[in-house]
This record gives C-alpha cells, structure tokens and sequence, in this order.
C-alpha cells in the first residue's frame, strides 16, 4: 500500500503532493487541476478547484494498481467535507480514530474533525471508484456573516456553525437523485476551461444547496421523507416492472409499495420525478397502451378487453379510454380495422 500525505485546502495543494507522491504530472487550465493517472500507477484522472467562498471540490475518477491511503494532515482546522461516492466504494476515517466508515455506490457521509486533527481515505486497488469530495472553510464561507443567526437557530449550526472544529461530526446516508444529476452533469461538462469553471462555481453552490435540503430531509422520520435518494431510483423501477407484468391483475398503490419497499409518500415522489405522472395516471396509461394494442390486434370484446387490464368496470374504462383518444373502444377498433 502507498500511503499519500496532502493538505486539504487549497486544493492545488492536494494536486501537487498527490503528483510528487505517485512521480507525475499535473495540469492547471483556469482554476482547474487535472492529474491523469499512468499505466503504472492506474487508470483515470484526480480534478480539483477551488471555487469561491472557501468552497472547493475534488473529482476521483480512477482505478489503482495498489491500495491508495491518502491521509489530509495540516496545522489548521481542517475543512468541512462532503463526501459522495458514486461508484464503487473507499473506506474514511479520522486521523485520531481507529473506527472506519465503508462507503458504498449511492452512499455519501459529511464528516468534520476535531481540533487540527484530519481524515484518511484509503481506496482498494482494482477498484474503479468515483468520488466527488466538495470542501468547505467554514470560517471563510462568506455566507455565515450575512446568515449565522439563522444557522444558529437551526439544525444546520451543529455542522456549520461550528467555525472552529471543537467537534468532530459524521452523518452517512444515501445520496438523493437531484444531486445525482449534478454529479452527472459535472461529468459529462466538456466546454471550454472558461466556461468550466463557472459552470463548476455554480455546480458546487447546488451541490450545497440540494445537500442541505436532504440533511433536514435525513432528520425526518422515514414515513416523513420526501426527498428521494439515487438507490430509491432502482426501487422505482422495479415499481414500473410490477405494474406491467402484474396489469391484469387487481392491485393497489399499497401493494406495490409493499412489493418494493417504498413508503407511497416516496413511490409518489419517484413517479413524479422520473414519469412526470401520479402512480395511478401512470398505471392508466400502462392499461390504456395495452388497451389500444388488443383493440387493434385481437378479436377480444370490449368486456374481455377491460379484463386483460385489470378494471372491472367498461364504463369507467370506456370513459378513461375517449378521454385519451377522443373515441370510444368500439369507434377506436372501426377505425383502425378500417386502415
């Protein structure tokens, strides 16, 4: 194992002794630090900026050849750090604790030190690991002047407020979808460095921004959230597989939500999110579509039909069927046998 001694603010720092440790070189292009990695050392590229208010972030995207400990040390009060791992896993803990956090794909923790003390991150080799470590100065972050008697009152002070580190702090989850698709867009941003790096000031304001809204959705009780986290996303999904093989039965909003392992305050939130519909809008439309299918491609009557998509009423069926294709069933198949 190699181990790596860098400072956590500025990140240019990080870069620096990062490529000195493993023998390479790094690339500055407006604000940005890009080092790649080498067929030697591994595959992938470490980014870092600092953005503006004492906020930085760090991008790893790479896989190593051997187990990397990275080990942030410096005489000052250490940043605060959002940590989201996106793919595969890295293990942290604090320089003066013993006990280490695994995290996993769809997982992210906020971590403070005490006093000078600092984090270690280590990373398996032949892992492929994406990381995004966004980093606070609390002290610099020009926001606490204008809002500390609001953070003080607030759930927020016992991670903000704490200005200089007489704590050490650590909350783990799941990360939610809205700061999944800025990790995506982060990724995927390939402009010029101009652009980048205001594209990447703002990224890391929202990234902030959503972070917050989830550690007050984290303190809720689980039937009390609504903010969905990226690992739900899947959970969704297996929601719309059950409904398409199961549309011929009679089921309801609850049976699906227990079938996946969802409360119906969050199966609502994914649909409106990924479908832009309701569960049930979304279920009529999987009804409707088969609907339509058999109408024109089988000899069913209209009552066979509304069986083999689970209603029970030809009336209701009737009355949703026109309201999405402005004709009755019977009108729908004449035209189309007609075609």
């Amino acid at each position: 194992m190699i181990t790596i001694k860098v400072n956590s603010l500025p990140v240019d720092l990080v870069i620096k002794d990062l490529a000195e440790a493993l023998q390479l070189s790094y690339q500055l292009h407006c604000r940005e630090y890009h080092l790649e990695l080498t067929e030697n050392v591994g595959t992938g590229y470490i980014k870092a900026m600092m953005l503006e208010s004492g906020l930085g972030i760090i991008e790893y995207h790479c896989q190593f050849k051997m187990d990397v400990e990275i080990q942030f040390v410096k005489d000052l009060t250490h940043p605060l750090k959002f940590l989201y791992c996106t793919k595969g896993n890295f293990d942290h803990r604090f320089s003066n604790e013993a006990q280490v956090h695994d995290l996993h794909e769809y997982q992210q923790a906020i971590v403070a030190s005490k006093d000078y003390n600092g984090h270690v991150i280590r990373f398996k080799k032949d892992q492929e690991i994406n990381l995004y470590s966004l980093e606070m100065d609390r002290e610099q972050f020009a926001l606490y002047g204008e809002c500390s008697s609001e953070i003080i009152k607030s759930e927020l002070n016992t991670i903000f407020g704490d200005v200089l580190a007489k704590n050490s702090f650590y909350h783990e989850g799941y990360y939610s979808l809205a700061l999944a698709e800025v990790f995506e867009e982060i990724k995927n941003f390939e402009d010029n460095f101009l652009l980048r790096s205001i594209f990447m000031i703002s990224s890391g304001y929202q990234l902030l921004g959503k972070q917050i809204l989830q550690y007050q959705d984290d303190l809720m009780s689980e039937e009390n959230r609504h903010v969905l986290r990226q690992y739900e996303v899947s959970k969704v999904r297996e929601a719309v597989q059950y409904i398409r093989q199961n549309i011929e039965k009679t089921f309801t909003i609850g049976d699906i939500c227990k079938e996946v392992g969802l409360t119906e305050a969050k199966l609502q939130e994914g649909f409106k999110i990924l479908y832009k519909a309701t569960i049930n809008n979304y279920i009529n439309t999987v009804r409707l579509d088969l609907a339509s299918t058999l109408l024109r491609g089988t000899n069913f009557n209209i009552s066979e039909v509304v069986y083999k998509i689970g209603l029970t009423s030809r009336s209701y069926f009737s009355k949703i069927f026109k309201e999405e294709y402005q004709m009755t069933p019977t009108e729908y198949r004449n035209l189309h046998l007609k075609k």
